[in-house]
């Protein structure tokens, strides 16, 4: 027995199918409209360019669906067509891919049961919800967080406007050499920060944070991700096993009269055994890293005294 998802449109069934095909990286096996109806049986005309039958392959699974005769279409209510995927990038992709000239009716993110979860109802008026759901372990991996210290001869009220002001994050952000092109902060529980870096070889990186917490002026706590122009999640370019995405806690204190001190801590977040081991192992190029980045602050913040 299969049980198969059958949708119904309004004359919209070809391009609906055409553009699941290519979203969902499917396989489209049948389209046959009214005019393809075998020799003898008798077809309305108006019915000669909607969809009888169409079906879509997308892995072992199946997505039907046909135009319902004119006249006779219906709104589709009280059902979802669901999509389960382990990928949270592939996840993102789908949502935005589905979602254009649709309706969006829960933004796709973070839940306590899933890495991503998001629902919309397309442009052909089909609901869907997509999910991808976090491993059974706690999203926040076991072994060695990342922790990187420095002390600034500033106060700590202005280290924290170098990390909460995109025109100052413009000035310093990024490893050595790197040159900020875009900056761009909704700073907020839930909001992003998105950046382009042009690197010293003219090749350009995305990052992407998306805050959690934030409690000025003592920490800011975020889930860190490269990115590309239009702020999609996307996987370290250079090491494809690298975790997707880092929990991240910046925390600024007091160390002194004039001074502060800023900790960085890393965490890979809903990391597969491999991603935690690529971490682990590259630590001590993310402390040449950091290093480098908090020279350049260290850099801007003695040409603004």
């Amino acid at each position: 027995m299969n049980l198969v998802t059958y949708l119904s449109f309004d004359g919209q069934c070809e391009e609906a199918f055409k553009h699941y095909e290519r979203v969902l990286n499917g396989k489209i096996l049948m389209m046959m409209s009214g005019s393809d109806a075998p020799a003898g049986v008798h077809m309305p005309p108006e019915f000669a360019k909607r969809i009888m039958h169409a079906r879509l392959e997308v892995g072992t699974a199946l997505l039907m669906g046909g135009d319902a005769p004119s006249g006779r279409p219906s709104k589709p209510q009280g059902f979802c067509s669901s999509i389960h995927i382990d990928d949270p990038i592939e996840a993102e992709r789908i949502f935005k891919d589905l979602g254009q000239g649709g309706q969006v009716t829960m933004p796709m993110a973070e839940t306590f049961w899933a890495r991503r979860f998001g629902m919309l109802t397309d442009r052909f008026g089909v609901p869907w919800m997509i999910n991808c759901e976090k491993p059974t372990e706690t999203a926040a991996t076991a072994g060695n967080p990342f922790v990187i210290k420095r002390t600034f001869d500033v106060s700590r009220d202005v280290l924290w406007t170098c990390f909460t002001d995109p025109e100052r994050m413009r000035q310093w952000w990024g490893p050595k050499g790197a040159t900020i092109i875009a900056s761009k902060m909704d700073l907020r529980p839930g909001g992003t920060y998105h950046y382009g870096m042009r690197m010293p070889d003219g090749k350009e990186m995305w990052g992407r944070m998306i805050y959690r917490e934030i409690s000025a002026p003592g920490s800011i706590v975020l889930i860190n991700s490269f990115s590309d122009p239009n702020g999609g999640l996307t996987r370290h370019p250079m090491a494809p096993t690298w975790p997707v995405e880092l929990l991240s806690t910046f925390s600024f204190a007091d160390a002194g009269p004039g001074k502060s001190t800023i900790t960085i801590t890393w965490t890979p977040w809903n990391a597969t055994p491999e991603e935690q081991a690529t971490f682990d192992a590259g630590q001590e190029s993310m402390t040449g890293g950091w290093t480098g980045t908090l020279d350049r602050l260290a850099a801007y913040l003695a040409s603004q005294q």
